[in-house]
């Protein structure tokens, strides 16, 4: 859940660490104590903690998160994404934010059904929902929105829905698939 944070709070505490260290090293050739400067230079320190992470993360952030395009599922670099998606998923555009994804991509229905039954074989075990066969649903504007709304993307009217294990912190995803156009709609929550 917090994972997000844990790369901008060491890049900051690294930095200001060496940078006091550094200061303190230096503090003769300064002709200053070494002591004056720890004593100083730490509580200053502590007060730019916070407001240095939050721009360490901002920056961070704009490269971590937002729509990204691939052509390749091998190609994200991103085993939070990677995870959810077939090995076969090409022509990718993907919405990451910290909590999760959403995703439209190009796979044949023989590689996604081979795939989501492997997943479940897999990690089925550990969800705690049962395993639903796949259901062909009609898609509302409504219910597409909800799901995938501002991103820009057609709305298919028949689906098939396939919904993966869901584990008990509510890491899973779900996959609605067009099978007219090959397009799959993919939303996933990871923790």
């Amino acid at each position: 859940m917090l994972w997000h944070f844990v790369l901008p709070f060491k890049v900051t505490f690294w930095t200001l660490a060496t940078l006091l260290g550094a200061a303190v090293l230096i503090a003769p050739v300064l002709r200053a104590k070494r002591s004056r400067i720890f004593l100083w230079g730490f509580p200053m320190v502590l007060l730019a903690f916070m407001p240095s992470c939050s721009i360490v993360m901002n920056i961070m952030d704009r490269s971590r998160f937002g729509i990204f395009d691939y052509d390749a599922s091998q190609n994200i670099g991103d085993v939070r994404v990677e995870r959810y998606l077939p090995p076969a998923a090409r022509e990718l555009t993907i919405d990451k934010y910290a909590r999760g994804y959403r995703a439209r991509f190009q796979v044949e229905p023989d590689l996604l059904e081979d795939w989501f039954d492997g997943v479940w074989d897999r990690y089925g075990e550990y969800s705690v929902d049962a395993k639903v066969p796949p259901q062909f649903l009609s898609l509302t504007r409504e219910a597409f929105d909800a799901e995938f709304g501002g991103l820009g993307w057609p709305r298919p009217t028949e689906v098939v829905f396939y919904q993966g294990p869901v584990a008990e912190n509510g890491a899973g995803f779900a996959i609605w698939y067009d099978s007219d156009t090959g397009l799959a709609y993919e939303k996933s929550h990871h923790w």
